[in-house]
């Protein structure tokens, strides 16, 4: 039975506390930014956390205060997946395109600029939100359309 006994007071502290992650376990989900600054790799808000270093091993803490504080201003968002080689372009979280990567000349590494960029882009710009919509199946664009009528302009 020992085999199988958990320290449930361990887990608990990883469970309730969010804004301080085991480096270690959650590397794979950040990108470092800055010296000693991470942030995670498919956050839609930008949060920045912070590598420290403590008896028990090494952690990220967030730098934000409270959830209140990182609220997304944008209806539209961009994911990628675990490689960093397909970005999924989503309105008020639906999913209306995927791209990969490669189709703009952009590496994995630097996934992050190009979903900053779009976000920015959908955000200013209908012309662009046309562009994309237009590339879309008349089908899928007209359900779209029927969903999200402030989107046409």
């Amino acid at each position: 039975m020992e085999k199988f006994r958990s320290d449930y007071g361990k887990v608990s502290k990883d469970i309730v506390s969010p804004k301080r992650l085991s480096y270690e376990r959650n590397k794979h989900l950040f990108r470092k930014v800055a010296f000693d600054v991470f942030q995670m790799d498919n956050g839609q808000v930008p949060t920045y956390w912070i590598l420290e270093k403590c008896d028990d091993g090494e952690y990220l803490v967030a730098t934000y205060e409270d959830e209140k504080e990182i609220k997304s201003e944008s209806s539209w968002s961009a994911l990628s997946d675990k490689e960093n080689k397909h970005i999924t372009l989503s309105y008020k979280n639906i999913p209306i395109r995927r791209f990969a990567v490669a189709e703009f000349n952009v590496e994995p590494k630097e996934t992050h600029i190009l979903k900053e960029a779009m976000v920015e882009k959908l955000d200013k710009d209908s012309d662009f939100v046309n562009k994309l919509l237009n590339t879309l199946p008349e089908e899928k664009k007209a359900s779209i359309m029927s969903l999200f009528p402030e989107l046409i302009k």
